[in-house]
């Protein structure tokens, strides 16, 4: 009975190795010649292309946000987004009145100085002399009117401020004119309040002073009292201004006062201010008046000596020079009258406004443009494709919006010397310039761009996938008949497309497939 279970445990120990034997004989005669077959290939002639892929964004090929040069107010903006413009049109205005003025002023000037240099080279007459004396005579009697025309300008300023500060605001205050004034109401604007109350004292005791000093100007003053009583005036107003539009802050911010009140306040304030504002710009208008008539009196004293004295040719070669200072001063006042207008530097379209007429400008931008023209691609290539691709590469483009159906062309224009590193990896800025001008082309559009870095026409290629390598050397499984020999191959350009250029180690034709 033992030997018997002993004979079949050892039968079943033969059957098992049987089945072992056929099983992996099977595998390297079946399978392994069905896995041969199907990765069978051959060597052909083709082109390799090797392209990098890349995913941008759209953006203007120019675009731009202009500020002024210098600070102003803002008196016209005739910009808005989406408004078309052409090279040079304006786009915004600063408040240039008194720049215009000065421009006028050495026009003439310019002019005047040129005369004055003609009739040097061509020298005086009798007649010439009696004109001109009298043109002095006239100027001067002007320069002396302006002056005494200015006790009447400060008495209407005066009269305005008073009115402004202690009938537009009685209401306002009680204990006006006292040290201590206080507000008839709490705000919730407190260091408004604070202020205000000191202000009102101070405007108090401006107005007392500035009654003072214009009770001593007569028709005695002279030219440098009354110039100076105009200076001090033009400060009282700007202080009482100031005065007045802390006021109106603090009256924004009013707590308990029905709203009609607040109404009532808001409009005796603003009729005070506009009345301060209007006397203000008299006042220095009739400076501005004063000044121009002083350098036309000072012109004609000059241009009258010379020609009672008649010309040498020193004073001919001075008064080129005047003629040339006269219009380098124009040129000056003409550049700094453009500063105050912000142009489109070249036709597009507006695309942002930052500001509004009667803002204050401070450098900041006023308004953004984009160019007419054609539209560009911004990518980030990664340091690993860099090497791949030059300025001049062509590239086929697609933008998400339209699909992967339809193709733009587009060239590389721009590669950033210096690395942008995105998510830790090292990037370089590559700019593409869109072939051809296209309405379906927008800025902010996703685009992928395929750019061609490299192609080789006609030449042996393998696929990719049955390129082995081994010890830094790339091999191939050649394959004759029964035989498959393991081959050195020597490769060029890889490609994009899953081929890979052979330069040697097989011929077109031959049969290779994977270890």
């Amino acid at each position: 009975m033992p030997k018997k279970t002993k004979f079949f445990k050892n039968k079943k120990v033969i059957i098992a190795g049987i089945v072992l034997v056929l099983i992996v004989g099977s595998y390297f005669i079946f399978g392994s010649g069905k896995d041969a077959t199907r990765e069978l290939v051959t060597v052909m002639r083709g082109d390799v292309v090797e392209e990098v892929s890349v995913t941008g964004k759209v953006v203007p090929a120019k675009s731009i946000d202009l500020a002024f040069e210098k600070n102003g107010r803002i008196t016209r903006l005739p910009a808005t987004v989406g408004k078309k413009v052409a090279q040079g049109e304006t786009l915004a205005q600063l408040e240039n009145g008194d720049l215009w003025a000065q421009i006028t002023q050495a026009e003439a000037t310019l002019k005047t100085q040129e005369v004055k240099l003609d009739e040097l080279k061509r020298g005086s007459r009798p007649e010439e002399i009696a004109i001109k004396q009298t043109e002095l005579k006239r100027a001067e009697q002007d320069l002396l009117n302006y002056y005494r025309s200015v006790r009447d300008v400060l008495n209407d300023a005066y009269a305005k401020a008073d009115d402004a500060v202690r009938a537009k605001t009685d209401d306002i205050f009680s204990d006006d004119d006292t040290p201590n004034p206080k507000l008839a109401f709490t705000s919730s604007n407190t260091q408004g309040a604070i202020d205000v109350a000191s202000m009102r004292y101070r405007a108090g005791i401006d107005l007392t002073t500035w009654r003072a000093e214009l009770r001593a100007i007569n028709d005695n003053s002279s030219e440098e009292e009354i110039s100076k009583a105009v200076r001090s005036g033009e400060q009282y107003l700007s202080f009482i201004r100031d005065f007045l539009a802390r006021t109106l802050d603090v009256v924004d911010g009013a707590t308990g006062v029905e709203a009609t009140t607040i109404s009532t306040y808001k409009s005796s304030i603003y009729t005070g201010r506009t009345n301060v504002n209007t006397s203000y710009t008299s006042l220095s208008s009739q400076e501005q008046t004063i000044a121009s008539q002083k350098i036309t009196v000072e012109r004609i004293k000059n241009e009258l000596a010379l020609t009672l004295a008649g010309a040498s040719s020193e004073q001919i070669a001075s008064q080129e020079a005047q003629v040339e200072q006269a219009r380098g001063n124009l040129m000056y006042y003409r550049t700094q009258y453009e500063k105050t207008l912000l142009r489109a530097p070249f036709s597009g379209t507006i695309t942002k406004v930052s500001a509004e007429v009667g803002d204050i400008t401070s450098g900041t931008p006023v308004v953004s443009l984009i160019g007419s023209g054609n539209f560009e691609i911004e990518a980030n290539i990664a340091e690993s494709d860099i090497a791949k691709v030059k300025v001049g590469n062509t590239a086929k483009v697609t933008l998400d919006a339209y699909g992967k159906g339809v193709l733009f062309e587009a060239t590389i224009t721009q590669i950033d010397l210096s690395e942008t590193v995105l998510e830790g990896v090292a990037t370089y800025k590559t700019k593409f310039q869109f072939k051809d001008k296209d309405d379906r082309i927008l800025p902010g559009l996703t685009a992928d761009v395929d750019v061609m870095s490299g192609k080789k026409e006609n030449v042996l290629f393998v696929p990719t996938r049955n390129i082995v390598i081994d010890g830094g050397k790339y091999f191939v499984m050649k394959i004759d008949g029964e035989n498959t020999t393991k081959t050195e191959i020597t490769t060029g350009l890889r490609g994009s497309d899953g081929r890979t250029e052979v330069l040697s180690g097989v011929n077109e034709g031959d049969s290779i497939g994977i270890e």
